[in-house]
């Protein structure tokens, strides 16, 4: 590890820039785009596009991110010259997407007009590509132009919050920065472009790795977003609008474990040696200190953010800052453990990390919410995040274990030697 930090010193200085990059942009988002939306439409009509956005947020988010980490954790080859098969892989999912959205619009209990399903489609297909494009600068290292890339999407999230405010179509908000993004990607990413929507001799191996991400990655965002489904159909859009805001600060940890976590698998794609023992040593301690000093400084900023932006919210949202930044925090950190576990150990960890997770979600947060309410979901889904935290950590473990016997094998020494 330290011959790669020593290697790539001057790249590891260049990716503070895609950091920043997507700090302006979530910037521009929190603080303007989304109390926008909350003066616009009130503490309902805010909970009610959040409810809507869960839907598209579970899907596009989990098939672009699992597009990219497809493509990011492939053979060399493969993660070169393939992109002709993601790229007609995301157009019929897009092409899905349409009907998926028009249930959405019939069923979900929130009435959209014409103009308002039209843009909230577009949203649908610009967020999949969008969270997709990501990975032209993650197999470059182009942090620089990813810096550029995520101001762009932020100026667009301006643009569309003006527009928002004078049509009244909420998704028009977000729809603006991320199809800029997404225009601004392909143009300038020759990667993304090459292939068109053909496919190549590798397109079967990478629809099987493709979804066997896609399902551990709809598991983890289907519990990311879940908080906003299930409070919309057990309690009040006003409960969405609570428990969003009570984990806002919580949320915001993703400005920097989003773009920490693609760093890392960036590098760790490159990293030819092994995970030991002691490095998750240090990583199980280094993730315990973090979720508690991020634990109490999102309890801390998530009062002040909400006090100075959500006034009228604050008297309902205080009490459950504490439990809902917890929770969000060990989401958060745990993601950046997967990220390790994805490059060292098995494919199947992954399952087992995200699946434990959505079956103790649902099956704390259902009864929780029923009995108890907003409260008791919040508990449901600290535990629930507590569990996924300590699975990722023994899975962690289990990955050194997986990689020193892969490679005393590889080298010829005999198997009760590995054991």
């Amino acid at each position: 590890m330290k011959e790669l930090l020593k290697r790539y010193r001057t790249h590891l200085g260049d990716s503070l820039f895609g950091i920043f990059g997507l700090l302006l942009m979530n910037l521009v988002a929190q603080l303007l785009l989304f109390p926008l939306y909350a003066k616009r439409f009130g503490s309902v009509g805010y909970g009610e596009l959040q409810y809507l956005m869960g839907y598209v947020n579970i899907l596009t988010v989990t098939m672009g991110t699992a597009a990219c980490l497809t493509r990011m954790t492939a053979s060399a080859e493969d993660r070169w010259q393939n992109g002709g098969a993601f790229n007609l892989f995301l157009t019929l999912f897009a092409l899905l997407g349409l009907p998926l959205t028009y249930l959405v619009r019939c069923f979900a209990g929130v009435s959209m007009n014409g103009a308002t399903y039209c843009c909230y489609y577009l949203l649908f297909v610009a967020m999949l590509f969008r969270y997709y494009a990501d990975v032209a600068y993650k197999i470059t290292l182009n942090y620089r132009r990813y810096f550029a890339y995520y101001a762009v999407v932020g100026a667009g999230y301006a643009v569309g919050a003006f527009l928002m405010w004078q049509t009244g179509i909420w998704p028009l908000g977000l729809l603006v920065g991320e199809a800029a993004g997404v225009l601004f990607a392909y143009c300038t990413e020759k990667t993304l472009r090459q292939g068109g929507l053909r496919l190549t001799p590798a397109w079967r191996r990478t629809l099987s790795a493709l979804l066997v991400l896609f399902l551990t990655e709809g598991a983890s965002n289907l519990i990311l977003n879940a908080d906003r489904l299930l409070l919309g159909i057990f309690e009040s859009p006003s409960a969405v609008t609570a428990y969003y805001l009570a984990t806002i600060a919580g949320k915001t940890m993703s400005l920097l474990t989003v773009p920490l976590a693609g760093v890392l698998i960036g590098y760790l794609a490159r990293y030819e040696g092994g995970l030991s023992v002691q490095i998750t040593r240090r990583l199980f301690l280094g993730a315990i200190g973090a979720v508690v000093a991020f634990s109490l400084l999102c309890t801390g900023g998530g009062a002040l953010a909400i006090y100075l932006l959500y006034p009228a919210e604050f008297h309902t949202v205080w009490r459950y800052l504490p439990i809902g930044s917890l929770a969000e925090v060990l989401y958060f950190i745990t993601g950046i453990l997967t990220v390790v576990v994805l490059r060292f150990g098995k494919r199947l960890y992954q399952v087992i990390i995200n699946g434990s997770f959505a079956v103790a979600f649902f099956a704390l947060g259902i009864p929780a919410t029923i009995a108890f309410g907003i409260g008791g979901f919040a508990v449901a889904v600290a535990l629930a995040n507590l569990l996924r935290f300590v699975l990722a950590i023994l899975l962690t473990r289990c990955s050194a274990r997986y990689t020193v016997i892969a490679t005393k094998t590889a080298e010829g020494i005999p198997l009760e030697e590995n054991v």
